[in-house]
């Protein structure tokens, strides 16, 4: 992949991961490598400097394999593997290597009604320009790129039928990453004048915190019919960051609420609800001569938010289809972002075709 913006900034991404697997009397042995390199230039210095004498250069590339011996005993299904990783940043030319665990396992405790699972995994992750600004649009192009150290995620749980047409989830994890990012307001930085208008405190950079995170989440699927599912969850995390700072754009509870129905043949409609809790956030202003840590500073709080949207189509045949989709119907004015209020309620109607070649 080849990504680039506005203001000179270039990414470049390549990513290889075969997978072979062998079968050995009766059990299941797969070998998965991965080779994953990025690297991209930004043509200014973080906001965080009053100074833009030099751009920021960054280049990573991890070589890992993971081999995994899959068991299967009755109600058990057991994966025990490893996932070994060398991942090396040639911008400053250091390198680590890196053992993670990959196990799971799964077991039939009554049938389909109760299976209990686990697992501890843990993995090198890529970051990129490119994800960040898929996730965030508004990151400047003053980014600090490095990859996320995810040392291990523990986590049980049980899931299963209620009855015939009720599922659920619920599991509890513990997670302990090292280079987490974290979505933070840039510090308003009228100091410099940079070529594009992003340090007016209106973009978001990078901020790298180890965080150790206790999550919890559940989860019920209703089959109403063959035509009609219904489902809600619910997520609940409480962080613990290294730097004592809250963590920043996470919120601690998040959920929602879906609906599919095919009403018949031709018409089908469907709905969904989703809930985001509070967030901080920190807004700055930079100071000639002065250290980030030194800048003037009020943490705030954006309020948690819902959003409803629904949509509803019909089917003239397998190929032409009209439908009508409505966005925010509360017309809910929120801040997904800080600074940044999401469009009011909006409605979008069209038709597709698929063509048969």
């Amino acid at each position: 992949r080849r990504f680039w913006d506005a203001t000179d900034s270039g990414e470049n991404r390549v990513v290889f991961q075969p997978t072979i697997e062998l079968p050995v009397t009766e059990e299941m042995v797969t070998i998965s490598a991965k080779l994953d390199y990025v690297s991209g230039s930004f043509e200014n210095a973080s906001l965080n400097n009053t100074t833009n004498e030099t751009g920021i250069d960054y280049s990573h590339y991890q070589v890992g394999v993971s081999p995994s011996l899959q068991m299967l005993r009755d109600d058990l299904t057991l994966n025990l593997g490893a996932n070994l990783v060398y991942g090396m940043d040639t911008e400053n030319s250091e390198g680590n290597f890196y053992i993670f665990p990959a196990v799971t396992a799964s077991y039939r405790l009554l049938d389909e009604t109760v299976i209990a699972y686990g697992g501890v995994e843990g993995e090198l992750h890529q970051n990129s320009y490119y994800d960040f600004v898929n996730e965030n649009p508004f990151v400047s192009p003053t980014l600090s790129i490095q990859p996320t150290d995810q040392q291990y995620k523990g986590y049980l749980g049980l899931k299963g039928q209620l009855v015939s047409n009720v599922g659920y989830n619920i599991k509890g994890s513990y997670t302990a990453e090292n280079r987490r990012p974290l979505f933070l307001l840039n510090p308003e930085n009228l100091v410099r004048d940079d070529e594009g208008d992003y340090f007016y405190g209106n973009s978001f950079q990078v901020f790298y915190d180890d965080i150790k995170t206790l999550g919890i989440f559940a989860e019920l699927n209703v089959d109403i019919n063959r035509n009609f599912t219904l489902g809600v969850n619910a997520e609940f995390y409480d962080y613990d960051t290294e730097t004592d700072n809250p963590a920043w754009n996470l919120p601690s509870i998040k959920g929602s609420l879906f609906m599919d129905y095919q009403i018949d043949e031709k018409w089908y409609m469907g709905a969904n609800l989703f809930y985001v809790g509070e967030r901080d956030d920190l807004v700055s202003q930079a100071v000639a001569n002065a250290l980030p840590s030194e800048f003037p500073s009020t943490i705030v709080t954006l309020e948690s938010f819902f959003d409803a949207n629904a949509h509803v189509g019909y089917r003239f045949n397998e190929q032409l289809s009209v439908f009508v989709k409505a966005s925010n119907i509360a017309n809910n004015d929120y801040q997904r972002w800080a600074n940044f209020r999401v469009q009011s309620f909006q409605a979008l109607a069209g038709l597709s075709y698929k063509f048969d070649f």
